[in-house]
C-alpha cells in the first residue's frame, strides 16, 4: 500500500498573528523550537497569536545549534515532561529539521515557520542529522509524518540576509537537474513521475525571476518575483523530494558537495546551495549537456553563483581534488546516477568546467 502525504501551506505578508488559527487545528499545548535570531524576531507575535486562540505555549527552546540526535532527544524529553501535543519549528534548515525530527519521534504534529529561504527543510519529511560538532552523519526519514502546515510570512523572508535566498536558488536549481538525470530510463510510479514533471519548476522560475528576487530581497521589498522564488525554494522543491522518493532525489552534484566539505574553507565560508550550484555544472558536464552548462553559467554569472573552483577559493590541484572525489564517489547521492561515473570521469568534468571559465 502507498500513501502520499503532502503538507498544506500558507503564505502572506505580516501574517504571524494568523498562526494561532492554524495551530488550533492540531494542538493545545505547544512547544516552540527554533534558532536564536528567528525566535527573537517571531516569539512575541507567535505567543500572542496562540494566546488569542486559547493555546498554551509551554516553552520556547533554542534548538541547540545542530540537528543532532542529542539535541533531538533533549526536545523529546521536554515534550514528554510537559504533555506537549504540537511543535512549532521556527528558523532555518537545521532548526526546522530538529523540530520535525522531534515531532516525528514523539508522533505529534509540527508546523514549520521558515525565516529564511535557503532550503526546502520547512516542507520535507526528513531531517539531515549532524554530529554535535557539525559533521554530517545521516538522513532521518519519516515519510508518514510530513509537517502538518508550512507558514510563510513573506515579509520576514524579504528582510532576511540576501545570502540565504542566493544559496536557496542554487540548491533548488539542482533539484531539477538531479531528478531529471537520476530518474533517466527508470520505470516511474505515478508519484515519481508527477515529482519529475513538477521538478521543472525548481529551475525555470528561478532562472526567470531569480535576479529580480535577489534585488528585492536586498531592499527588503515584497514582490511577485520574490514570492515566486521563495515558494519554489521552500514548497516546490520539498514536494518534489517527497514525490520522487529517495531513489531519485539527488545525484552527484550533491555527492560533490559532500566531497568538498572535507575542505575547511567550504565548511567555514560557503553555503550548501552555493556549492551544490557549482556541482550542477559538473553534473551537466559529466552528462555531456554542454549547451545547458553554458546557459546555466550565464545565469550564475548574473547572480554571482560560483562557476569555478576559484570562485569558492579552492585551488585546482589534483592532490586536493583526489581527496574530495574519494569522498564524493562514496556517497549515496553519487550512486543514484543512471550510469557509472568513475573518479577520473568526475575529475575530467571538473577540468572541462574550469576551461569554460578561461
Amino acid at each position: 500500500m502507498l500513501t502520499v502525504k503532502l503538507p498544506q501551506y500558507t503564505i502572506g505578508e505580516n501574517i504571524l498573528m494568523e498562526l494561532g488559527s492554524i495551530a488550533t487545528k492540531y494542538g493545545k499545548r505547544v512547544l516552540i523550537v527554533g534558532g536564536k535570531q528567528a525566535l527573537a524576531i517571531t516569539k512575541a507575535t507567535i505567543e500572542k497569536s496562540l494566546k488569542e486562540k486559547g493555546i498554551s505555549m509551554i516553552d520556547c527552546l533554542w534548538y541547540g545549534g545542530e540537528c543532532s540526535y542529542k539535541n533531538i532527544e533533549i526536545i523529546c524529553e521536554q515534550i514528554k515532561a510537559n504533555d506537549v501535543d504540537l511543535i512549532i519549528g521556527v528558523g532555518g534548515g537545521k532548526a526546522l529539521d530538529t523540530a520535525k525530527a522531534s515531532a516525528a519521534k514523539m508522533e505529534i504534529p509540527v508546523i514549520t515557520v521558515p525565516t529564511i529561504a535557503s532550503t526546502c527543510a520547512a516542507t520535507t519529511s526528513l531531517s539531515i542529522i549532524y554530529t554535535d560538532q557539525g559533521d554530517y552523519e545521516t538522513i532521518y526519514l519519516y515519510e508518514e509524518t510530513p509537517p502538518a502546515h508550512i507558514f510563510i510570512s513573506i515579509d520576514i523572508l524579504a528582510e532576511a540576509p540576501i545570502k540565504y535566498l542566493w544559496a536557496g536558488i542554487g540548491d533548488t536549481i539542482s533539484k531539477y537537474y538531479e531528478v531529471d538525470i537520476a530518474s533517466r530510463g527508470a520505470r516511474l510510479s505515478h508519484s515519481e513521475a508527477m515529482g519529475k514533471k513538477l521538478s521543472v519548476l525548481c529551475a525555470e522560475p528561478l532562472i526567470s525571476y531569480g535576479a529580480k528576487a535577489l534585488e528585492d530581497n536586498q531592499q527588503a521589498i515584497v514582490s511577485f518575483e520574490l514570492q515566486e522564488v521563495v515558494l519554489n525554494i521552500i514548497i516546490t522543491t520539498g514536494i518534489v523530494s517527497m514525490l520522487v522518493g529517495e531513489n531519485y532525489v539527488s545525484a552527484c552534484a550533491h555527492g560533490l558537495f559532500y566531497g568538498l566539505t572535507i575542505l575547511e574553507e567550504i565548511e567555514k565560508y560557503h553555503l550548501h546551495g552555493e556549492v551544490v550550484a557549482y556541482g550542477v555544472l559538473v553534473l551537466l558536464m559529466l552528462d555531456e549537456q554542454h549547451k545547458e552548462v553554458e546557459g546555466l553559467m550565464s545565469f550564475y554569472r548574473k547572480v554571482e553563483l560560483p562557476t569555478s573552483l576559484k570562485d569558492m577559493n579552492i585551488e585546482n590541484n589534483k592532490e586536493i581534488l583526489d581527496g574530495v572525489l574519494d569522498k564524493a564517489v562514496s556517497t549515496e547521492d553519487h550512486q543514484k546516477m543512471p550510469y557509472e561515473v568513475s573518479k577520473d570521469m568526475f575529475y575530467q568534468a571538473i577540468q572541462k568546467v574550469e576551461i569554460l571559465n578561461k
